[in-house]
This record gives structure tokens, C-alpha cells and sequence, in this order.
């Protein structure tokens, strides 16, 4: 994206969420320490980015963006122990919020304490890995509905991550719909549609399962289920700005709406394209800017303004929000 295009796409993402009284808001990114105590990881993050995702250059660099606040997604590099997760909230409490991730191998009355424990110091979402629940009774096992329940009545947003796509995990999925009405749940990244979703695979490299895009959008009959339009390099087979992913925004705003929609960069993975470095690699402030550069049918000004920060405000509580309403 050319610096003079990229500038003034950031300038109409700021003006326009401005004049909506909407903040930009970023719904996935992911912070990590240097690796030494009191913070140490319990999986090294990928080489390059080992310096890259400390919570002080995150605020630095996405402020510069225009960007007022941030939603932190536990990293699985920290796993469990969200010790580093909270030094960043307890840093910026007005500019992030944090996700907790869920241990599936817990009982269903020790998961239901750590969600408590994770309420008790004001995280506002817990992530449930589908693939981790696999190994332990599926993402409808004894703790998952335990836990999705808990959120509900606590008032914190589930975040499902199907990391190998969303289709084997779809029945368990229903049934925790089914069971637990008032909670609100978030498909991470477009719901998982194009696999493998490592990032960065261009052209037939991967596969976008259409069958499970339709499942991804009959999901909207549910109220309480809103998509992350995220991680936009793992979804997309072109380079940026991503415009064959304009279509399915389209799609999803038709279904959901963008009151239900909800953008996210997945920092700092964006940075360099995926699991691996790719070609489609972005400075953060590219990555801010990418869904200014789409034409899609209801993705008016309103509408982008949602999409890029009015909805995760509302549903992750951002101060930001309740000063705009």
C-alpha cells in the first residue's frame, strides 16, 4: 500500500469513527513478555517476533494508528498464566481490555472458579481453543458448557478459535448455543473458512471451505453470535488490501450486520504475514487501514465505523464507549 494512500486511509478511519462518536478498536491482538521471569513463556514465540509483541511498544505503535483501544487475546506462548497478560491492563486501563484462554482440562467446577478469578480481575472475555477441547470431551464437553454458561451469567463474551476450521467442531457448538442463550460468542477470524489458515497462501495454496462459510453465515439466526473480521492474511488468497474478502463482508453484514461485526488485526502476526513470514506482512498501521479499500454493498461509512470499533466497544466495554454514549 503506497505511504500517501496508506496516510490518507488512516485519516478517514480516525475521522470517520470520530464523527460516529465510534472509537477504532482493535479485537485481536496478542501480547508477549521477553521470555525471563517474572514472566517466563511456556512456548517460545516464533524467533522474529520474540521482542515484537511487549505491551508498551503495542500501545506506542497502535495509538500512532489512531487506534484508542485494543482487546488482548492470552497468547498461547504464556498459556494459562495470565500474570503477563495482566501487568499490561494494570498498565493501560483505559486502552486495553483482555480475553482470557481457558484450561479444557480442568473440571467444570475448577473452570468455572478460573473464569471467576479471571471476572475478579476484569477480563471481559474468556477464549475457548476448540482444538485444545478436542482432547478433552470436545468444545461441549462437561467444562465447556460449565464455563460458556459461567460467561453468560457474568456477563463475558466467549471467543472460539477453530484454528483447523470450524465444521468438526459445529455440532458441540450448537449444543452450547442451545444450552446457554444469554452468553455472546465470537467466531475468531472469519471463522476459520480457509485452511490450512497459517497466513500468507496466496492463490490454490489454500482451500476456502464454502461449505462451512454458509455454516459461518446461518450462524447468524442466533443473536448473540457476532464474527471478528480478523486476521485478514490467514482468510484471504490475494495480497493486500485482501479485496476478495469484500464479497464476504458483504455476505456477513447482509446476515449479521455490522452491529455484529467486529475487526481485528491479529497482532503481532500481521506483522509478518502469518505463522511464517510471508509476503503479505504489514506494518501495523497497513493493517489498520485495509478495510478502508473495500467496496462492498452496506459497508457504508456507519457501517465501517462498527466493523472498525463501535462493536467491539460495546461488547468488550470499552471506556471509550460509554464516554460516546
Amino acid at each position: 500500500l503506497a505511504a500517501c494512500a496508506l496516510a490518507g486511509r488512516l485519516q478517514r478511519t480516525v475521522s470517520m469513527t470520530a464523527a460516529a462518536s465510534l472509537p477504532v478498536i482493535d479485537s485481536a491482538v496478542h501480547v508477549w513478555s521477553d521470555g525471563f521471569p517474572p514472566y517466563p513463556w511456556a512456548v517460545a514465540p516464533p524467533p522474529e517476533l520474540s521482542d515484537a509483541a511487549n505491551y508498551d511498544k503495542l500501545h506506542a505503535t497502535a495509538s500512532a494508528a489512531g487506534v484508542a483501544g485494543a482487546l488482548i487475546v492470552q497468547p498461547i506462548n504464556h498459556k494459562y498464566d495470565h500474570s503477563y497478560t495482566d501487568a499490561a491492563l494494570r498498565a493501560f486501563p483505559d486502552f486495553y481490555k483482555g480475553m482470557g484462554l481457558l484450561d479444557p482440562s480442568l473440571s467444570p467446577v475448577a473452570a468455572v472458579a478460573a473464569i471467576d478469578d479471571l471476572h475478579t480481575r476484569g477480563y471481559v472475555g474468556v477464549r475457548f481453543n476448540a482444538g485444545a477441547f478436542s482432547e478433552h470431551g470436545g468444545i461441549d464437553s462437561p467444562t465447556s458448557r460449565a464455563a460458556y454458561a459461567r460467561c453468560g451469567q457474568l456477563g463475558m463474551v466467549v471467543g472460539l478459535m477453530a484454528f483447523g476450521g470450524l465444521r468438526p467442531h459445529l455440532p458441540g457448538l450448537m449444543a452450547l448455543i442451545s444450552a446457554s442463550p444469554p452468553t455472546s460468542l465470537v467466531l475468531d477470524h472469519l471463522g476459520f473458512f480457509r485452511q490450512p489458515a497459517t497466513g500468507g497462501l496466496l492463490g490454490d495454496a489454500a482451500r476456502n471451505d464454502e461449505t462451512a462459510w454458509r455454516e459461518i453465515l446461518a450462524l447468524s439466526s442466533h443473536p448473540q453470535v457476532h464474527v471478528k473480521v480478523s486476521a485478514l492474511f490467514r482468510a484471504s488468497a490475494e495480497a493486500p488490501p485482501f479485496s476478495d474478502l469484500a464479497p464476504r463482508v458483504e455476505a456477513l453484514l447482509a446476515a449479521y450486520g455490522a452491529e455484529r461485526l467486529l475487526w481485528g488485526s491479529d497482532f503481532p502476526y500481521c506483522i509478518r504475514g502469518g505463522q511464517a513470514p510471508t509476503s503479505v506482512a504489514q506494518a501495523y498501521d497497513q493493517a489498520v487501514a485495509v478495510p478502508t479499500f473495500w467496496r462492498a454493498a452496506g459497508l457504508d461509512e456507519p457501517a465501517l465505523a462498527m466493523l472498525m470499533g463501535g462493536t467491539a466497544a460495546r461488547l468488550f466495554k470499552f471506556a471509550a464507549c460509554k464516554a460516546s454514549s
